[in-house]
């Protein structure tokens, strides 16, 4: 038996796959290239050592386990948690699950000499900007966590 699109083209067992949905809450995706998982958090370019394959390329995986791999990051402290509105205070952030290249900002500017110093600490330089509380945020490779009135410029 073979399987063939509407438009002819018989298809193999991988393309007869990658065009199927899934109809559960928890689809399951295939990885259609190798996916090697960062065994370290300190911005080593790639490839380096400190690697392991993850998903090799064909793998079929359930959606959740799949983005488990991008926990949302956390945001528990800034120190200090004030600094003058002219900017150049280096701050600290503490919190969870930062990412190798991760971007903060501060009142939503741009936070300069940003260090990800390993997966629970951040070093940056804030902007300036007018007084008042300002949000921290921070980008990583799950998206962006905000941690409103974190940091007060004067």
């Amino acid at each position: 038996m073979t399987i063939h699109t509407g438009a002819g083209t018989q298809l193999t067992k991988t393309a007869a796959l990658a065009k199927t949905a899934a109809v559960t809450p928890d689809p399951i995706l295939q990885v259609t290239e190798n996916l090697y998982k960062s065994l370290r958090h300190d911005g080593t370019p790639w490839p380096g050592a400190g690697r392991e394959l993850l998903y090799p390329a064909g793998y079929l995986v359930r959606t959740s386990d799949f983005t488990r791999h991008f926990p949302d990051a956390v945001i528990a402290t800034v120190t200090p948690n004030n600094g003058p509105a002219a900017g150049g205070t280096a701050i600290t952030i503490k919190g969870e699950s930062f990412t190798p290249g991760s971007t903060v900002q501060v009142g939503a500017v741009a936070a300069t000499s940003v260090v990800v110093v390993d997966a629970e600490t951040i070093t940056c330089v804030t902007p300036a900007k007018t007084a008042g509380a300002q949000a921290v945020a921070v980008t990583t490779d799950a998206g962006t966590v905000t941690k409103a009135g974190a940091f007060t410029t004067t």
